[in-house]
């Protein structure tokens, strides 16, 4: 008994793994929401309500997912577990470039908030450039290893607590709701429109829902702790996000906050003058180039993993003397230099919509094969039937419904990309297979054994 309860002892509970939850769910991608949401107008709040509810039924069938068929690789697991390798395979590559994308809107939201101290970044070139440069410094720190990577993440997000939770509570002192009221609905289309537009930019603030599922062997009675301390997680996330979001749009004048490269640093002045936002653009330059050597690393993680399946090349695999897959983190390097080149604009505020959409499109493709893997899953071990199959069907239907609309509010640029991505999973599979052939797996389902 004793020994059941120290083992208990060094596991997680409910408040501790809300804590992770909300701290994995606020990256530093916030930094650059209230610009874009401004855009749309206070018809955004639709959005972000929909997209909690959303989020909530993706995080709860991930989580279910988790505990019946906990395995290494997550979403992408269940994907392949579910439709077979091919899907595996195009769930892998879609999950890879959402992740790097991802650190694009990183660097782009860095960039945006430097433009503070230095007006000059605003210049598409000399804004381009800088951020190539910093992502090759960043790099070349990755390839010291993730503890040297990892350090400095404590502190960073210990800065993006500051700002946001700082302007998201204190700003309500300042809010006017007039100001707030002003454009209702500024994207000039119909309100459905603009909500399903709201509900995709949104979704960037909880991409990485996946990781708030941990290992079950890490928690203290997963079964109820993983749902609950997910749902609650969320919920703290969202009244973070939605909060400050909310109070910036009362804050700054909405002419001046639709083209603002740093809106955190802007509802800071206006609160304490320039000083303040002087101190919290420092702080959200600190909070978005100090996350992405971790995340560098993490993102390496998935085509690692699809390398040492035979999914990927192998040079995905080749790690450094620290552990690093250098070959992996280089070539990523060089695709997002591209992208980072491609989407170079004059309006930081909208390069950085643009790069989320991209992020966000490729990543719902494996949401969705993830959300339908559980009920695939549930039927193969015959836990089909009753109230717990009923409950996340409904989940996994709402979960469907909301990437379904998010897809659809991601754009025209982002689809047609999209869809070009996934055409292009197609051929690539046939070395995947031909790779597979060579170790003498098997290929083709027919091939199995009944």
């Amino acid at each position: 008994m004793d020994k059941i309860s120290a083992k208990s002892a060094h596991k997680m509970g409910v408040v501790a793994l809300t804590l992770v939850t909300a701290s994995n769910m606020m990256g530093s991608g916030v930094f650059m929401l209230p610009t874009n949401l401004a855009g749309i107008g206070y018809i955004s709040l639709w959005g972000w309500f929909f997209t909690i509810i959303g989020v909530i039924a993706i995080a709860l069938v991930f989580a279910k997912t988790s505990l019946l068929t906990p395995r290494n690789g997550g979403i992408v697991a269940y994907a392949s577990d579910a439709f077979g390798p091919f899907v595996g395979f195009q769930t892998t590559v879609c999950y890879w470039i959402s992740a790097w994308i991802g650190n694009v809107a990183l660097l782009v939201a860095g960039i945006g908030y430097l433009s503070y101290f230095f007006p000059q970044l605003k210049d598409p070139t000399v804004g381009c450039v800088t951020a190539i440069v910093i992502l090759w410094a960043f790099i070349a720190l990755g390839s010291l290893g993730a503890r040297v990577a990892g350090r400095a993440q404590s502190f960073t997000a210990s800065c993006m607590l500051v700002v946001v939770l700082g302007i998201g509570i204190v700003g309500w002192f300042w809010f006017d709701p007039s100001m707030f009221s002003q454009v209702y609905n500024g994207t000039g289309k119909s309100d459905s429109s603009a909500i399903i537009s709201a509900a995709s930019i949104a979704l960037w603030g909880f991409l990485g829902v996946e990781s708030a599922v941990v290992s079950t062997g890490q928690v203290d009675c997963p079964e109820r702790t993983v749902p609950k301390a997910t749902v609650m997680g969320l919920l703290i996330a969202s009244v973070c996000y939605v909060g400050s979001c909310t109070v910036i749009m009362g804050l700054v004048p909405h002419a001046e906050l639709v083209n603002s490269s740093a809106p955190f640093a802007d509802a800071a002045r206006y609160m304490f003058g320039n000083t303040a936002g002087n101190i919290a653009s420092a702080l959200s330059i600190i909070a978005c180039f100090g996350s992405i050597s971790g995340w560098l690393i993490l993102q390496s993680e998935g085509p690692r993993a699809g390398a040492q399946q035979g999914l990927f090349p192998q040079f995905f695999a080749d790690v450094n003397k620290n552990d690093v897959p250098m070959k992996s983190l280089i070539f990523t390097g060089v695709l997002m230099s591209a992208v980072l080149m491609m989407t170079a604009s004059p309006n930081l505020a909208k390069q950085f919509e643009v790069v989320i959409l991209m992020s966000v499109f490729a990543s719902l493709l494996p949401y969705m094969y993830a959300l339908i893997s559980l009920p695939i899953i549930m039927m193969s071990k015959k836990i089909n039937r009753g109230p717990s199959f009923m409950f996340y069907s409904v989940m996994v239907v709402i979960g469907m419904i909301y990437s379904i609309f998010a897809l659809l509010g991601s754009g025209t640029d982002s689809m047609f990309w999209g869809i070009v991505m996934m055409m292009f999973t197609i051929p690539l599979f046939c070395f995947v297979a031909a790779g597979r052939n060579k170790k003498g797996d098997d290929i083709l389902y027919l091939d199995k054994k009944s």
